[in-house]
């Protein structure tokens, strides 16, 4: 198994044709914000842009990037879209254009507890 990082506009480029078991891609969410993490030890920060001049721009960037992964996922491949609500309904149209509707199997949806499972006393 082969793990790829990076833009991938440019590492699906380099892929053959029908050459990938499974595609789990995690895109920008066009939150129109600067996400930020920090290290548990406060010594390094990461970020990225998530801001899009319009959804127009945004839906424009996915749909070259989920038509580069039709065509290297293998007719049995699966695709992995993660998302949050901020285009999640703008995108599973766009998948179901893409790929077609009829190819659509289900969806996982993440929960999060907002309190600590352990208890304080």
């Amino acid at each position: 198994m082969t793990i790829l990082c990076g833009d991938c506009r440019e590492i699906l480029k380099k892929l053959d044709d029908t050459s990938v078991d499974l595609v789990y891609i995690d895109p920008p969410f066009f939150t129109q914000k600067t996400p930020s993490l920090t290290t548990q030890d406060h010594t390094t920060e990461y970020s990225f842009e998530d801001r899009w001049d319009s959804l127009d721009d945004y839906l424009s960037f996915m749909r070259e990037v989920l038509c580069q992964c039709k065509r290297v996922l293998k007719t049995t491949g699966s695709i992995f879209l993660h998302c949050d609500k901020s285009a999640s309904h703008h995108l599973r149209i766009l998948l179901d254009q893409v790929f077609g509707a009829e190819n659509f199997q289900s969806e996982i949806i993440w929960t999060y507890r907002r309190w600590s499972r352990c208890s304080t006393l």
